[in-house]
C-alpha cells in the first residue's frame, strides 16, 4: 500500500509541473530554426485591422518585404501601465502594417522573454513573445493593425520578422529609448 501512495504521490506532483505558469504568454522554442514553423502565439486576424492604406509612409520602415514598423529614428515613448508589471510594465503604441495578402510572423529574440511583449489587433489578446499576422483581403496595398510593444524599462527591442516566403529580418524598435547610442 505504501507504494501506491507513492506513486500516486509521484504522478500528482508530475501532473501539476507547469500549472504556475501563465498559459497566455507563449515562448517560441528557441531550438526551432527562425525561418521555420511559426511558434504557437496569438494569430492577428483581418477582423482587428484598424484600416488600409496605400503606402507606409515616411514614418515608417519597410522590413522583410512585407511589414512596415515605425522608422528607425523614431522613439516611441511608452506609458506606465497601471495593471502592467514586469514585461508589461511600459506600452509604446504602434501601428503595424502588413501587405495585403500576406502573413508574417513577429517574435522577440531569445532572452527577451523577461523583458519585452508584442500585441496587435484584437484586445482580447494577452501580450506575447511572438503573435503571427494572418493574410487580409483588402483594396489597399496595406493592412493597419493597432497595437505595439510593452517593456520592463526603455530599451531598444530586436523584433524577428518573418514571413512564409523566407523571407527574415531583425529591426531594433526604440521603446523609450534611442537605438542608437553615442559610441556605437
Amino acid at each position: 500500500m505504501a507504494i501506491v501512495r507513492k506513486v500516486i504521490a509521484l504522478l500528482l506532483m508530475v501532473g501539476t509541473a507547469g500549472c504556475g505558469e501563465d498559459p497566455g504568454i507563449l515562448d517560441p522554442s528557441p531550438s526551432v530554426p527562425s525561418g521555420g514553423p511559426f511558434s504557437a502565439g496569438p494569430v492577428v486576424e483581418c477582423t482587428g485591422a484598424i484600416g488600409r492604406q496605400d503606402d507606409p509612409g515616411d514614418s515608417y520602415q519597410e522590413v522583410a518585404g512585407v511589414v512596415a514598423v515605425p522608422a528607425v529614428d523614431r522613439v516611441l515613448e511608452p506609458a506606465l501601465q497601471p495593471s502592467g508589471e514586469g514585461a508589461t510594465r511600459l506600452f509604446a503604441e504602434w501601428d503595424l502594417l502588413v501587405r495585403t495578402g500576406a502573413t508574417a510572423d513577429l517574435s522577440l529574440l531569445p532572452g527577451w522573454a523577461d523583458r519585452a511583449r508584442l500585441s496587435w489587433g484584437d484586445t482580447d489578446f494577452k501580450p506575447a513573445i511572438a503573435v503571427r499576422v494572418s493574410a487580409c483581403p483588402n483594396d489597399a496595398a496595406w493592412t493597419v493593425f493597432a497595437g505595439g510593444t510593452w517593456v520592463a524599462e526603455a530599451d531598444c527591442v530586436p523584433i524577428r520578422i518573418t514571413t512564409p516566403t523566407g523571407g527574415e529580418a531583425v529591426v531594433e524598435m526604440s521603446i523609450g529609448a534611442p537605438c542608437s547610442r553615442p559610441g556605437g
